[in-house]
């Protein structure tokens, strides 16, 4: 199928009318149509200030206890680094599935997005699944890079053992790259231990290098029943 959208090569995903210059689709054989005219996708902003969620566990001091014995197990069970935006040890982006014991953090985040789903957004009867979820231990001068975590519905980190004078995590900081305008400025957030923040997946984030140790696990949530990757 040959595409409409502002380009001169032949579309070949099947079933998409959509291309932009630098989001050319991979080539399969398909039968080549011609058309008269491409069309051009124009992109427009909107403003609209997202929210940052946030909450410190009341039991925190002994959840967290249990919590860091649990990514210290899992990190001497699996040391490998897995290259990502995040330049510091983490663990496997299934690390739920791969570890039961992760499950007690699952269930706390999975309440907090409903009870956001349905208090913020007045939404009823939506139920949330972790999509991925990955523990992380970031020592002086690790880092992560910008990025969001698109397409997943929301974000989500949990902060299990972190040093005072840690790098905090910075929302929407501006780059030289950005197309659509800066609204307001960033939003820095400073981890504190037993702070669970959740967030619109899409909200583009990083963690400058730190001068203080951060463990924390953070995870994709979405709604139930997505199976993609």
């Amino acid at each position: 199928m040959t595409s409409i959208w502002n380009t001169q090569k032949p579309s070949t995903k099947k079933g998409s009318p959509w291309d932009t210059q630098g989001f050319q689709p991979k080539p399969t054989v398909q039968k080549e149509v011609n058309t008269p005219q491409p069309n051009t996708l124009q992109i427009e902003h909107v403003a609209k200030p997202l929210p940052v969620f946030t909450t410190i566990f009341a039991d925190h001091v002994e959840f967290n206890k249990y919590m860091k014995q649990v990514i210290l197990e899992h990190r001497e069970k699996n040391p490998e680094d897995i290259e990502s935006n995040v330049k510091a040890w983490h663990s496997s982006w299934m690390t739920h599935k791969e570890n039961p014991k992760f499950q007690p953090l699952v269930d706390r985040v999975l309440s907090a997005c409903t009870f956001i789903c349905e208090g913020y957004f007045q939404c009823q009867k939506l139920e949330f699944s972790i999509f991925n979820l990955w523990a992380m231990m970031y020592e002086k001068g690790e880092h992560t890079i910008r990025h969001s975590h698109f397409p997943s519905d929301f974000s989500a980190v949990y902060y299990v053992d972190v040093e005072p004078g840690c790098a905090p995590v910075i929302f929407e900081s501006k780059t030289n790259n950005d197309a659509a305008p800066q609204v307001g400025e960033p939003l820095i957030l400073q981890p504190q231990n037993g702070m669970l923040a959740i967030w619109p997946a899409v909200l583009h984030h990083m963690v400058p290098a730190t001068n203080g140790r951060r463990m924390c696990v953070s995870m994709n949530v979405d709604k139930y029943g997505r199976t993609d990757v």
